[in-house]
């Protein structure tokens, strides 16, 4: 999936009863490397859904999910597994077997065999209070499976509907969001749906991964749009924005907004060259690594600004004696491409704008349906969280708690709140906006827009999780509010959509 998931893989170990040392693991735990459900009883009432019904089934055993199979093995362990009283007794737990299997047939190739399993888990029988939390974890997961299995197959269109599916599940999560946006990026075609999706992340996630969306595209308006706000909302953006900014601006035809971002990319590339003398080996190797990707940005940028000024002869030489460029593709190519359009066969000679932008398209390509991503599907999509901890998280909220309480950053200019747990990450980031609008509303405020978004991931029984993590937000008021305000969320929206699952519940009555 993302480089973010390239993390080593740790499976959290989860409170069961010891089994004997040498005992061979199950069936179950060949699957996917837990044993049973834990469902101590049910308790239904505002805001709470501890599943009994669900039952404790089969003998109780420690996880090990390092005792996955994987490949045939993994196949026919989990078909295995289907008939433990763990999994019979349980359709929660059959769905999440299903769903490994599926994931082990999505590494197999077997695409239609992945998508009628995850079709199956997606159809456990519930009862409507457990389907509906059901259907925000594993339903969801099972469809994304389906959307990546159908981009595998080059059924673009199918699979964009699934991704946007999957996504609106949960859609105030980060991580569904961001998976099906990977999908859509596959063509350069930026859709209604798919526009839809870049909106909602833009305002929960803030990151120039918008606009490479629209870069793509060619819409160079709202690229320079996202990134000249995304820089001001950072307390010093580094200098690949900066320049990336620059050369967006240029394309854009904004040629004094990209002259005045490259009088500040100079000074800022000046002052990282002082300090890289003085850096350990590591950073100063990264600070090399910073400034190479800049410059290359910045003569792209001052290509393009030549065109712009009609100096083709300028913009000739800017491009000129590089055999190939690693700046990304999507500002590059057509750079280079307007450039050889004006100035003929010399100019940029050996670059071909339309294989840099074929082979970018591969590498993207290859990052969603390509081997990597099928290991990495079985273990990073959503599973079962269970239903209390939106309400233990309610009461870390509270004032009186010593946990995700807000405190002033960037000098007092905007407020963090930070989340140290082991979390589902799309219920991570719904607790920080959750704790987010709370903290805005008790400061007399109706909004605030997120500045920043940060998890640290981790795999846990839930799929993909967070062990800690931050929002930065501002309200009206701050000084950073009047530039974002029209990424802002009211209060009132989040409490509508999320406030009641991010309740502590009122005290049973005797």
């Amino acid at each position: 999936m993302r480089s973010v998931l390239q993390l080593a893989i740790a499976g959290a170990l989860l409170a069961a009863t010891s089994v004997p040392a040498l005992a061979a693991p199950s069936a179950l735990i060949k699957c996917d490397g837990h044993g049973r459900r834990q469902t101590p009883g049910e308790q239904v009432g505002r805001g709470i859904l501890i599943l009994g019904t669900l039952g404790l089934f089969g003998s109780a055993e420690r996880d090990q999910p390092s005792a996955r199979l994987k490949g045939d093995e993994a196949i026919a362990a989990c078909t295995e597994a289907l008939s433990d009283s763990r999994t019979t007794g349980n359709p929660v737990r059959r769905a999440e077997v299903l769903l490994m299997r599926a994931g082990r047939q999505f590494e197999m190739g077997r695409f239609e065999d992945a998508i009628s399993d995850a079709r199956a888990a997606r159809s456990a029988e519930l009862t409507p209070l457990v389907r509906a939390h059901f259907d925000r974890n594993i339903a969801p997961a099972t469809v994304m499976l389906e959307a990546f299995a159908r981009a595998s197959q080059d059924r673009q269109a199918e699979a964009e509907q699934l991704a946007f599916q999957a996504a609106n599940a949960r859609p105030w999560g980060s991580f569904l969001l961001e998976e099906a946006l990977r999908i859509m990026q596959l063509t350069p075609l930026v859709t209604p749906d798919e526009r839809a999706l870049l909106d909602r992340l833009w305002k929960l996630m803030p990151s120039a991964r918008v606009a490479t969306h629209h870069e793509g595209a060619g819409d160079w308006k709202a690229a320079e749009t996202s990134l000249t706000q995304l820089a001001a909302m950072l307390s010093k953006p580094g200098v690949v924005i900066l320049a990336r900014t620059a050369a967006v601006q240029a394309l854009a035809g904004n040629t004094e907004g990209a002259k005045a971002t490259l009088a500040r990319t100079a000074q800022d590339l000046d002052e990282l060259a002082a300090q890289a003398q003085s850096m350990t080996a590591d950073k100063a190797q990264t600070a090399r690594g910073q400034i190479a990707s800049a410059d290359e940005l910045v003569l792209l940028a001052k290509a393009q600004m030549a065109l712009n000024s009609g100096d083709v002869e300028g913009a000739k030489g800017f491009v000129a004696g590089r055999p190939r460029w690693l700046a990304p593709a999507v500002i590059a190519a057509p750079i280079i491409a307007n450039v050889q359009a004006k100035g003929g066969a010399g100019a940029a000679p050996g670059v071909d704008p339309a294989k840099m932008l074929a082979d970018a398209a591969k590498v993207r390509r290859d990052s969603a349906t390509g081997k990597g991503v099928h290991s990495l599907v079985t273990v990073m999509l959503p599973r079962w969280e269970d239903p209390d901890v939106t309400q233990d998280l309610a009461k870390a909220m509270l004032p009186d708690s010593k946990v995700m309480q807000p405190k002033p950053v960037r000098d007092g200019a905007a407020t963090a709140i930070t989340t140290v747990r082991s979390l589902a990450l799309d219920t991570a980031s719904e607790a920080l906006l959750v704790a987010s609008a709370r903290a805005a509303a008790a400061r007399g405020k109706d909004r605030f827009a997120v500045i920043l978004q940060f998890s640290l991931p981790s795999v846990a029984r839930e799929g993909l999780a967070s062990r800690l993590g931050i929002i930065e937000f501002v309200t009206p008021g701050d000084a950073l509010f009047a530039g974002q305000e029209n990424r802002a969320f009211k209060v009132a929206d989040i409490e509508a959509a999320l406030g009641e699952r991010y309740r502590v519940p009122e005290p049973a009555k005797r």
